[in-house]
């Protein structure tokens, strides 16, 4: 069986990297003594995944953690000891078990949504709406691995709307992100974006982003949890 969990990464921990995260994740299962299973060979290790790569300084309320176990095990029971070996900056909010050969959480991800919220006093109602109105956006990100050292991606295809609300001298940015077999798109490049192509001049460095949902796709464009939440954790 798998027992799969919807885990935080918080401010106190955002710096760490993706490598970093789960490293602390594994051994946390070991510190929990959960009836893990490992992979066979001369170098064995725990069988255990995260749904998908979080950018080094973002904070998440929805990492997804997959386990495969060796044997049955009561979800809240296996929170419990989870909870128990987990360090400040990650919480468990919910959980559940799958079969064995149950898809992986990894490739089931279609989707995110994002909050960013950074210092800005510009305008911004008519650049955001130049965006949403825009059919396609096209971003040259640096590619030092491809032959000509820039991909260029349409931003659009991965966000078609951003929400933008400002406070004193906030900014929110709210959008949802396409998450794809072949890649998604980075908050941070998204903000370059409008930089760049709509005038706006936003310092990309002080933003404070969030992952606030993560999430499966259906063919009508609809969403799915990527749990079935058994287990809930008190908040």
């Amino acid at each position: 069986m798998k027992l799969r969990m919807q885990i935080t990464k918080e401010k106190d921990i955002r710096f760490i990297s993706h490598l970093e995260y789960v490293r602390t994740i594994e051994r946390a299962i070991r510190r929990a003594k959960l009836p893990a299973a490992y992979s066979e060979g001369f170098n064995p290790h725990l069988k255990f995944s995260l749904a998908s790569a979080l950018g080094v300084g973002v904070v998440s309320l929805a990492e997804f953690v997959e386990i495969e176990l060796a044997e049955p095990m009561e979800a809240e029971a296996a929170v419990q000891k989870m909870a128990a070996a987990l360090p400040r900056g990650i919480r468990i909010l919910a959980a559940d078990v799958a079969a064995t050969n149950a898809p992986a959480l990894m490739a089931s991800a279609g989707g995110a949504d994002y909050s960013v919220t950074l210092p800005y006093t510009g305008a911004y109602v008519e650049p955001v709406t130049a965006f949403n109105e825009a059919e396609s956006v096209i971003y040259a990100k640096a590619a030092p691995k491809l032959r000509n050292k820039v991909k260029e991606i349409d931003v659009k295809f991965y966000i078609p709307q951003v929400t933008a609300s400002c406070e004193g001298d906030l900014l929110t940015l709210t959008f949802s992100c396409r998450i794809t077999p072949n890649g998604s798109m980075k908050a941070v490049d998204l903000l370059k974006t409008l930089n760049q192509h709509f005038g706006m001049e936003m310092p990309v460095e002080k933003a404070d982003i969030t992952r606030l949902d993560l999430y499966r796709v259906i063919a009508d464009g609809g969403r799915l949890p990527m749990l079935e939440a058994m287990y809930t954790a008190e908040q």
